[in-house]
């Protein structure tokens, strides 16, 4: 039996941005150039953030979405979002006061064949997703994913 954990948090220094509580058409303008994940009573999404309503968030209470540089989550609430981004470039600690450091580990959808939330979509198959960990006082999970 092995004695290494089955997974190992990897140490990751990035740039917190708090956008806080906004509504929804103002949080989805911040999610452009994104690909966004989230589950509801439908079934797991991934999308473009183009693909979004623009009047009304999905029914679920986070929402998530990346592209190359950053990461964002949304804690829906009603028609209103609280909105927190990750920027994962050109962080130092010595040099950005915003510098965190999270714990980057692989994420997993749902297994194949759960069906506690619906189907999942082929690219729940075909990413690989990882979960960004915000720990402390305020902890915050942010996700995102690579082919």
């Amino acid at each position: 039996m092995s004695t290494e954990p089955r997974h190992t948090a990897l140490p990751l220094v990035v740039r917190l941005e708090r956008h806080g509580r906004m509504p929804w058409p103002q949080a989805r303008t911040l999610l452009a150039g994104t690909t966004c994940t989230w589950a509801d009573l439908d079934g797991f999404h991934i999308l473009p953030a183009t693909g979004l309503p623009d009047d009304r968030p999905p029914l679920t209470t986070h929402l998530w979405g990346w592209s190359e540089d950053r990461c964002l989550r949304l804690r829906l609430d009603g028609a209103q979002a609280l909105v927190a981004a990750l920027h994962t470039q050109g962080a130092s600690q010595e040099t950005d006061e915003s510098a965190v450091r999270v714990h980057v580990r692989p994420g997993v959808p749902w297994p194949s064949g759960h069906d506690r939330v619906g189907p999942l979509p082929a690219a729940a198959e075909t990413l690989t997703f990882e979960l960004l960990e915000l720990a402390g006082p305020a902890p915050a999970t942010f996700v995102r994913a690579t082919t």
